[in-house]
């Protein structure tokens, strides 16, 4: 995966499937198919990554027009659980979700971050002051899963799979190359999860701190710069134009919430969120292979 530019650029900025892993960890689904992460099964792990993403919402017809139409995303049925596909390859699905005015959890991306042991991370979840909200569970075709909040209150998901996961390998258009933690307490969030999944942090700037293992960056932490936005996980998708992808989303019903104004950028970036209100992040990406430049980092 590329290094994230959003931690420098979004400083500047903000200044001026699986039955649905979701709906198997809240009810359990076991008899309903859970469609593999990967299709050929090479018992690669990659441990501190993040593999899978689940779009919780309460209207999927609408979430498929509007990513579908945003970024040519391919979908599968699979009973209650739409795959998405990008490049015939799996990233991840959309899981109905009826509405809630209550829920502070309303329409969001779940990221699933892969552990060696699922049982083992829980007990260090707890340890270090986070909440089991549901399993830990063996889920048929899929593996183990549990699902999660920090100290913070980010929610995500902990996953073993039973086969293997995405390979490292160059990222296309409509893709996942980032991810970020908002948070109250960057320190404090970056040290809970180096105790859950063994990473190494480096403070690159004041409240932004970067995870990685295995010479990768794998994350992003920083300072919540919206206080009425919840501490969340947000993912970052990779776009060739940014400002033509934002304009299309305001015309696909979505919302461009930080707008890419910044001419010196070199990779463009915005904030926008979906009809329903789901946020993620689209970004240009000009970077490296992302081993090389872990290499040079070290």
């Amino acid at each position: 995966m590329p290094k994230p530019k959003t931690m420098f650029l979004f400083k500047v900025a903000t200044l001026s499937g699986l039955c649905g892993l979701f709906i198997m960890l809240q009810t359990g689904c076991s008899t309903i198919h859970s469609p593999p992460i990967v299709e050929n099964d090479t018992g690669i792990h990659h441990l501190g990554k993040f593999v899978w993403h689940d779009l919780l919402t309460s209207d999927v017809a609408a979430t498929k027009t509007f990513y579908g139409q945003l970024f040519n995303w391919v979908f599968e049925q699979h009973d209650r659980y739409t795959l998405i596909s990008v490049d015939n390859k799996h990233i991840g699905g959309i899981v109905y979700s009826p509405e809630d005015s209550s829920s502070r959890h309303a329409a969001h991306w779940l990221s699933f971050l892969s552990v060696p042991d699922v049982d083992q991370a829980i007990d260090v979840v707890t340890a270090n002051g986070g909440t089991v909200l549901k399993g830990p569970e063996t889920i048929k075709g899929r593996g183990r899963v549990a699902s999660i909040s920090d100290p913070q209150g980010a929610r995500l998901s902990l996953i073993f799979t039973q086969n293997s996961e995405p390979n490292d390998e160059s990222i296309a258009e409509g893709a996942w190359l980032w991810h970020e933690l908002w948070t109250n307490n960057p320190s404090d969030s970056a040290k809970f999860y180096e105790a859950l999944v063994g990473y190494s942090t480096v403070e690159i700037f004041d409240d932004y701190w970067v995870l990685s293992n295995d010479n990768k960056w794998q994350a992003g932490v920083r300072n919540l710069f919206n206080k009425s936005l919840k501490q969340r996980w947000v993912p970052v998708v990779k776009v060739n134009d940014v400002k033509a992808i934002s304009t299309r989303a305001k015309h696909l019903g979505g919302k461009v919430i930080i707008a890419p104004e910044n001419p010196d950028f070199v990779d463009q970036i915005a904030l926008l969120a979906d009809p329903l209100g789901a946020l993620f992040i689209i970004q240009e990406w000009s970077g490296e292979d992302d081993s090389e430049e872990g290499e040079k980092q070290e």
